[in-house]
């Protein structure tokens, strides 16, 4: 291989001479010797760091712009269940029975419902400080069947969970007056919506 004044890198066993300053070639490269007769590559969009701008919504209504923060970005997940005006329908609830907290009451919504200490879940038990930051169990409305669910999270949380006196290590119906230990402390579950009554 040899270079050319110009700056063309060529094959000299296959040519005498640089291909490209004697016109036997119409490729013009990229290099040292003129101009290229096609653009430089750019970012497809973004600052000057050549970063991909942060994705936005699917369904977020608005022209595709980049927003200018990637937490301005972010949507809310918004519950199944939740009405035209906000309202996330009671479905039943858990009723602390025990210790100095007992009457303190969750609401238990429709579809999941987290169980944990902490803002992240839907079930914040903030005053239990023996019931773990990762997450302990789920209860779950059925709303095609009007029936409840409680199941642990295997793998994350620290607590053993009990329901009525068993560990609970599957998934388990529940019924109205169930207890479940969760920490220091007990509860009672109550549904609202049930085969009596929904909505």
């Amino acid at each position: 291989m040899k270079q050319c004044p110009n700056g063309h890198i060529y094959d000299e066993k296959r040519n005498k001479e640089c291909p490209y300053c004697s016109g036997g070639s119409s490729f013009q490269p990229i290099g040292l010797g003129g101009q290229p007769d096609f653009p430089r590559t750019v970012p497809i969009a973004g600052g000057d760091d050549g970063a991909f701008p942060p994705t936005v919504p699917v369904d977020s209504g608005a022209a595709a712009t980049v927003p200018s923060s990637p937490q301005s970005a972010m949507s809310v997940t918004v519950a199944l269940e939740e009405t035209e005006s906000g309202i996330n329908p009671v479905r039943g609830w858990l009723v602390v029975t025990d210790g100095e907290k007992k009457g303190i009451s969750f609401v238990i919504h429709g579809e999941q419902n987290s169980i944990g200490r902490g803002n992240r879940f839907d079930i914040n038990i903030s005053f239990d400080k023996a019931v773990s930051s990762d997450g302990n169990a789920v209860i779950a409305y059925d709303s095609k069947n009007r029936k409840f669910f409680l199941s642990p999270v295997l793998g994350k949380g620290k607590n053993n969970i009990y329901h009525n006196e068993a560990m609970l290590l599957m998934p388990v119906e529940l019924h109205d007056y169930d207890k479940i230990q969760i920490g220091a402390f007990e509860y009672v579950f109550r549904s609202f919506c049930n085969e009596a009554f929904s909505y």
